[in-house]
């Protein structure tokens, strides 16, 4: 499990008009829930909050967020719930954290990362990842960074199934179709090739043509 540490305040005014003064103020809002708890508005230090995503957005992370108020300070354990960037510049403008009681199981969203080199590509196949991550229940304290799937003995036409995947202990996946596709390896898309091929086939015909349309003339004088 990947442990971070992250410090926000405590910010009591809320709706859009409070969120876009804090972002001129050159910080980022948020908020912190959890089951049968009171939604807290927070607010973040832009750098810290920056610095914290560039690591974190890689795994599944637990922070030991650290949230301080007017006169006193409390610290909770939470996920990443949900990031807003603005879509032009794609900075982060609002943050969710889903606050967890290291007692409980809870549900998180898993990345899948692939390694190895398919013995497919060598036949001139293509990797396709077709799952990037898994939601799973556990407890905080079990929470995997990634999951990780190996693709070398996969040959052209093979696949690797949510059956295929090893989950640490105490980690168990939500989806039940063990016949999930994870990762597949396809052979060259034929379209791609008889598109090719008849691209040639057209411009051949089209300088046949054109040469055609020259020798015209000639053919009338005699």
């Amino acid at each position: 499990m990947a442990m971070m540490e992250l410090t926000a305040v405590r910010r009591h005014g809320s709706g859009k008009e409070a969120a876009r003064k804090v972002l001129f103020l050159g910080k980022v809002p948020g908020v912190m829930y959890g089951k049968g708890l009171e939604s807290r508005s927070i607010e973040f230090n832009r750098r810290d909050l920056e610095k914290f995503l560039s690591v974190a957005r890689r795994g599944a992370v637990i922070v030991r967020l650290n949230v301080q108020d007017e006169t006193e300070a409390k610290e909770s354990y939470a996920v990443i719930k949900e990031i807003q960037t603005n879509p032009r510049t794609d900075r982060v403008i609002h943050v969710d954290f889903y606050e967890v009681a290291f007692g409980k199981k809870f549900r998180i969203e898993v990345p899948i990362r692939v390694k190895g080199k398919a013995v497919g590509i060598e036949q001139g196949g293509v990797v396709e990842q077709v799952t990037r991550s898994l939601e799973v229940e556990c407890l905080p304290k079990n929470v995997p960074e990634f999951l990780e799937v190996d693709v070398t003995p996969l040959e052209i036409g093979h696949s690797l199934h949510l059956e295929d995947v090893t989950f640490p202990e105490g980690v168990h996946p939500l989806e039940k179709d063990t016949r999930t596709t994870i990762v597949a390896v396809h052979a060259p898309r034929v379209e791609e090739v008889v598109s090719v091929a008849t691209e040639e086939a057209a411009a051949v015909a089209t300088e046949a043509a054109e040469g055609a349309s020259v020798a015209e003339p000639e053919e009338e004088e005699k």
